[in-house]
């Protein structure tokens, strides 16, 4: 095969479904894509083609942008062109807010966002900002000194449409909304992951685990949350 890498790139990980098209699902059976032959290609097995792949690498090689994934016992290169545009899952680990009180809530919710783009802060210390944060004001985006200080950019998303939002979960950013009526509480924060075609997935501090909702219920909370959030 043609051989031409023009871009290699590290990435956070995400997960990432086939798409529904007529003939066989493949994949390049390599964990290098210095050294790929036609030989490479193998069939994809049936019963995987709707799992989900979990991507940590991206390359431009061959003329075509290549994802190189993890699944079960296989390793290997799948094309772009064959993964669906309507589903992304971000590889956020979920975290649990270690009590019931707003402020560990926001800083369990914001730890995510910062741990997703390489942040270190120790738990004192964004304890510390939060708290700060909110004795000034209870503006998601107020939280811009903190988020830039830790991954060098912030991305104003209140009030921004469902197309936008999937916009920035397709730039690998996950995303913190502020929302009422989850959970039963009359505000909180949750961190938005990924969506398809019916819901979106989100982490919950309050579960500490990962979740999922419907576009319209998710509207309704939230609006009721005044349609504030914030990424980088």
């Amino acid at each position: 095969m043609e051989k031409t890498t023009i871009a290699n790139e590290k990435t956070n990980r995400f997960f990432v479904r086939l798409r529904r098209i007529p003939g066989e699902h493949w994949y390049l059976a390599t964990n290098d894509e210095r050294n790929v032959t036609g030989d490479d290609r193998v069939k994809m097995p049936d019963n995987l083609k709707t799992r989900d792949f979990l991507i940590d690498q991206i390359s431009f090689f061959n003329k075509q942008i290549w994802y190189h994934f993890t699944r079960d016992d296989l390793v290997g290169w799948l094309p772009k062109r064959n993964i669906r545009k309507t589903f992304r899952r971000l590889d956020v680990e979920p975290i649990k807010q270690k009590t019931q009180a707003d402020v560990d809530n926001q800083c369990a919710a914001v730890k995510m966002l910062l741990k997703s783009a390489g942040s270190r802060i120790s738990d004192q210390d964004l304890k510390a900002a939060i708290e700060a944060w909110r004795k000034d004001s209870d503006q998601l985006i107020d939280l811009s000194e903190l988020v830039i200080a830790q991954t060098h950019s912030i991305r104003d998303l209140n009030r921004v449409n469902f197309r936008q939002l999937n916009k920035q979960l397709l730039r690998r950013r996950p995303i913190v909304i502020k929302v009422a009526s989850v959970d039963n509480l009359k505000s909180s924060l949750i961190v938005l992951t990924g969506f398809n075609r019916k819901l979106y997935y989100y982490n919950d501090p309050w579960t500490g685990r990962l979740e999922s909702i419907s576009q319209n219920h998710l509207r309704k909370h939230w609006q009721h949350g005044n349609l504030e959030a914030i990424s980088y």
